[in-house]
């Protein structure tokens, strides 16, 4: 048995998805922690280059902690949600809310795709992908913001048929 937190489990049984066997965390977005120290290392950058590490101070001080604060915030958030796995389907959370909740009847389908770009011999991208057709014509479309995206898509699979 894996600890749901109490919204979910509001849900899970609201919707009758049973007890919860399995969660897959996700990652840290790249993008968003790129962009929370890229502001200290251009202040860097900056003092550096003039000399006078006054403009850097200025950035370090009123640019960069709002903007470390939002990626603190929304990590956390990413980090305490991800997908739970239950007896009878399965939900996925995103910090305090539940995003959707899938019994496994409504599921028809669970595909697992990976992507890959290349220039020459040299790889460029690799993605992969794990799409969840939905009996009433809807999709729900899982991207590697996972941690083990292929094990998840190969467990919902097994469960859903």
């Amino acid at each position: 048995m894996i600890p749901t937190p109490p919204h979910l489990q509001a849900t899970a049984a609201e919707r009758d998805l049973g007890d919860c066997l399995r969660r897959y965390r996700r990652r840290p977005g790249a993008i968003g922690t790129f962009f929370a120290f890229a502001p200290l290392a251009g202040a860097l950058a900056l003092g550096l280059r003039e000399g006078d590490m006054t403009g850097a101070l200025a950035v370090v001080l009123f640019v960069w902690p709002p903007l470390f604060l939002w990626w603190c915030v929304s990590t956390r958030r990413r980090l305490d949600g991800g997908l739970y796995v239950f007896d009878g389907g399965f939900a996925d959370v995103h910090g305090r809310k539940v995003l959707f909740a899938v019994t496994w009847p409504e599921v028809r389908s669970v595909t697992y795709r990976t992507y890959s770009l290349w220039a020459g011999l040299i790889p460029v991208l690799y993605a992969t992908q794990c799409v969840i057709e939905l009996r009433d014509l809807d999709k729900i479309e899982l991207n590697s913001s996972y941690r083990t995206l292929g094990r998840l898509a190969e467990d919902l699979h097994a469960r859903s048929v």
